[in-house]
């Protein structure tokens, strides 16, 4: 066979075809458009959220290093920096156990030395000043200085009361420089002092942490990997080549951790993520498949006669193929430089709102122009639209010239049956025989418009499902919880940071209290084991229990206990999972002093954690406290722990006991430790009160502290709006693509039936009757949307939303009004669009349309 150079002959063909099909190509360039709108939009918020996540987590774990090793000695710095595995290491010795200045009660604030390296690596930009040189020039943050009532200038005397190993000292020193931190909201200040002060306390900072548990003198290596890939593996390679385990039981043990900032480390090897990822990227492509294809098979059944009339004059299927994906190409180069643009404004309009129902609310949104977001929009699009075009294209040049010139749109589907009817040339049943033509088109459109009625009654499911009371319940038990400011950090250790009396009756005789309550915490408790006691310790020292489990102990070798008393207010919101449940004669019981309940441990669901409960009820336990005196009690009950409520928040026990307030202090309780206190407040006074809250814990009492419901309430709307936003959003352009779909259907099948419409005509057929024909195909269309939707909807939100809306404050709600309030939108748009295409296009006579090729 002679090969003949044609290819610009090809081309030429391919071009003015595709100038001839403006209709087709209008809508085509928007379905790309719109195609490459979504890839865009998903790989921009994609991309600006684990950006911006990954930068605002990076402020609140203190740095942007790969990786810390803590607490080590300074010896091993020239080991550290030279392993092949690293590429910048940063030098920061803790220069005090703790800063105690009274100021910083509710800020707390570290001491160290850093290098240049560390300090970039922690966002320290002196804003003013220098660095520390002398041995008693030292650099701060402003909001520290600020508590401390320093001036923010350089050259001012800053007095620190420092404690190291164990001994407090007073030192005073000289600012030298400050800057403002990045990240405002953290609640941890900073002072760094010079490499001459560390020599010249040489002996006090003198690395002793593997004999005693004094961090000052042990050293922070921040570290930068040569790839951010694999960390944790790096990370484990260095402990290893320096000499160290990572096994906190071996005696050489050596605390080190990669930073949790780095999404990109655990991300990839998390299968939920990556399904849902593939997921939507799936849906993305299926959406865009059922539109572009459904065009171009569509225009190639409509140009079916102008590919045979090519193939008699010797074009290869092979170049047919080719001349409908250069017109694939050419469209994509006029939609997707559109799409990308409209998609990441739409993406980048987005991640705020994904940041504000986060953890970092507060924080820096960042999206950058990140070429890869738009290199792998129009790679996805590309690929879309080759898929697209492929079968198309086939069927185009698989066709006979013969085929061709006898092809028509009624025999698309080529299954035929002969029909025997006295009524089938009733209107209704014309018009349900021509949607019988091409079943493909047919199906494809019913399915590209019920897409977006499915995932937009998918997406209401899961915000109705949303549950506040779980949600609130997690975090909340009434209107407001007052505590120390250092409850709230996590740190609440001794009576001495206790909620004052004084703020209590403040809050007693505002309007608008309803009833209160006072939870009691004493950690000086321990549980003594029957003999033979099956605490010991292993070779390493460590105590463990007959599992080889550790076990935080006294000196005894008694598992330490948390003990709460609980006034009657707490009492009474108990969750109890197990025993007494009567709140009458739990508090009468519980008052003895005999009886105790159990707290149990619980996951984010509220389940418990069976295999953490040490008893059954009935059984005695025997409560043993620092002064030595020792009380049986019979457990009663079992209630959860809730991390935010009922607890000191924080985990260093694996016993955990609750009382009432007299049988607190028959167990040897302290009744000074009064750790936090909770209140109910009237509806209509709750703003009120909040105000007064946050004015007391400013001005009379900054030591204190407090949390309100409404908080809480507000972070539940917002995550609801976020999730209602971004799936709506999809839900819509998945929706215009659909509706795209349909228009193009109705309006091709409209102008390739001419033909069809004449003959009608000439037999009698009236305009009335046309018109109502094409008006119920547009009305079987949309019937044929609901049905589907309702159908394949409802099952979609009981085997998939009904199994998989997981979020712990969930409840799942089979709903289905979304779906029924688009039957009005389908109902108007399968008449009017039909109307509209014939008003338009049927103003010929019925000669001229019958003379139309």
């Amino acid at each position: 066979m002679l090969k003949v150079k044609n290819n610009k002959c090809i081309s030429r063909l391919a071009d003015k075809s595709f100038r001839a099909n403006k209709t087709r190509n209008i809508i085509a360039v928007i379905a790309i458009a719109l195609t490459t709108i979504l890839f865009t939009a998903l790989f921009t918020i994609g991309s600006g959220a684990v950006e911006s996540f990954q930068y605002n987590t990076m402020l609140q774990a203190g740095g942007m290093a790969h990786g810390a090793i803590k607490f080590a000695p300074p010896s091993i710095y020239e080991d550290v920096k030279s392993h092949p595995l690293v590429k910048e290491t940063g030098f920061r010795m803790v220069t005090a156990d703790s800063v105690d200045n009274p100021e910083f009660l509710k800020r707390h604030v570290e001491m160290y030395y850093e290098d240049q390296t560390c300090m970039d690596l922690s966002f320290i930009s002196l804003k003013e000043g220098s660095i520390p040189q002398a041995e008693n020039e030292i650099i701060m943050d402003v909001p520290s200085l600020d508590l401390l009532g320093v001036p923010v200038r350089t050259g001012e005397k800053v007095t620190l009361l420092l404690t190291v190993k164990g001994k407090q000292v007073e030192r005073e020193f000289v600012l030298s420089g400050y800057w403002e931190p990045i990240n405002p909201s953290m609640n941890v200040g900073f002072a760094i002092c010079s490499k001459a002060y560390t020599e010249k306390y040489a002996d006090e900072l003198k690395y002793i942490y593997n004999e005693e548990p004094y961090m000052s003198g042990s050293v922070m290596y921040d570290l930068m990997f040569k790839s951010t890939r694999g960390m944790d593996k790096s990370m484990d390679m260095l402990v290893q080549d320096l000499g160290y385990s990572l096994d906190d039981r071996d005696d050489n043990y050596l605390a080190a951790n990669v930073n949790w900032a780095y999404l990109s480390n655990s991300m990839g090897q998390d299968p939920v993520t990556m399904m849902t990822i593939a997921a939507a990227l799936a849906l993305i492509i299926l959406t865009g498949y059922l539109i572009i294809y459904n065009i171009f098979q569509i225009s190639v059944i409509r140009d079916i006669r102008f590919y045979g009339l090519l193939k008699t004059i010797g074009t290869t299927g092979k170049q047919i193929k080719k001349i409908i994906r250069r017109q694939g190409l050419r469209l994509s180069l006029y939609g997707i430089p559109i799409g990308l643009a409209v998609g990441f404004f739409i993406g980048k309009g987005i991640v705020p709102y994904i940041m504000a129902i986060s953890n970092y609310n507060s924080g820096k949104v960042s999206v950058s122009l990140n070429p890869l977001i738009f290199v792998g929009a129009a790679l996805f699009s590309l690929f879309t639209v080759a898929i697209s075009t492929r079968k198309p294209g086939r069927m185009a040049a698989a066709i006979s010239p013969v085929e061709a010139v006898k092809y028509t749109d009624s025999n698309a589907d080529i299954r035929k049956k002969n029909k025997k009817s006295t009524d089938g040339g009733k209107i209704y049943k014309m018009a349900l025989s021509n949607l019988g033509r091409n079943r493909k088109r047919t199906v494809l459109v019913i399915v590209s418009l019920s897409l977006s009625v499915i995932l937009m009654n998918s997406v209401v499911t899961m915000t109705e499902s949303f549950d506040l009371d779980k949600y609130l319940s997690t975090f909340v038990d009434t209107d407001f919880l007052a505590a120390h400011a250092q409850y709230f950090n996590n740190d609440y250790r001794s009576n001495e940071e206790r909620v004052s009396e004084s703020m209590i009756q403040a809050i007693e005789e505002e309007p608008g209290f309803e009833k209160g309550g006072r939870i009691f915490f004493y950690q000086d408790v321990s549980v003594k084991m029957p003999e033979p006691n099956p605490i010991h310790l292993n070779e390493n020292g460590a105590a463990v229990n007959a599992e080889g489990e550790h076990i935080n102990v006294d000196e005894n070798l008694y598992p330490r206990a948390n003990l709460y008393g609980l006034e009657e207010l707490p009492l009474a919101r108990m969750d109890i999972v197990a025993g007494e449940t009567d709140p009458d004669i739990l508090k009468e019981k519980l008052d003895t002093g005999d009886y105790i309940i159990e707290g149990v441990d619980i996951d984010d669901y509220g389940k418990v954690y069976e295999d953490r409960i040490h008893y059954a009820i009935g059984d005695k336990v025997t409560i043993h406290n620092s002064n030595g005196q020792e009380k049986e009690a019979e457990v009663i009950a079992q209630i959860k722990i809730k991390y935010y409520t009922n607890s000191v928040r924080y985990s260093g026990v694996d016993y955990v006991f609750y009382t009432s307030r007299d049988g607190y202090e028959k167990l040897g309780g302290d009744m000074d430790s009064v750790m936090s206190y909770l209140f109910q407040c009237e509806d209509e006074k709750e703003g009120q009160m909040e105000q007064f809250l946050a004015s007391y814990t400013e001005n009379q009492e900054p030591m204190m502290s407090f949390e309100s419901k409404t908080r809480y309430l507000d972070d539940f709307q917002s995550l609801k709006r976020t999730f209602t936003l971004v799936g709506g959003v999809l839900s819509l352009i998945i929706g215009i693509i659909g509706v795209l779909n349909f228009v193009n259907a109705c309006i091709t099948s409209i102008i390739t039936r001419k033909k069809e419409f004449a003959a009608l005509k000439a037999i009698g057929m009236t305009e009335k009757q046309t018109r109502r024909m094409v008006c119920l195909e547009g009305s079987y269309y949309a019937a044929g949307v609901v049905l589907f939707s309702l159908t394949v909807g409802s099952l979609f939100s009981l085997v998939v939303m009904g199994n998989f809306v997981i979020f712990w404050f969930t409840t799942y709600r089979f709903i289905l009004w979304p779906m029924l309030m688009v039957l009005p939108f389908m109902a108007v748009m399968g008449l009017v669009v039909p109307y509209l295409t014939i008003r338009v296009t049927d103003k010929d006579s019925v000669v001229e349309m019958l003379r139309e090729e």
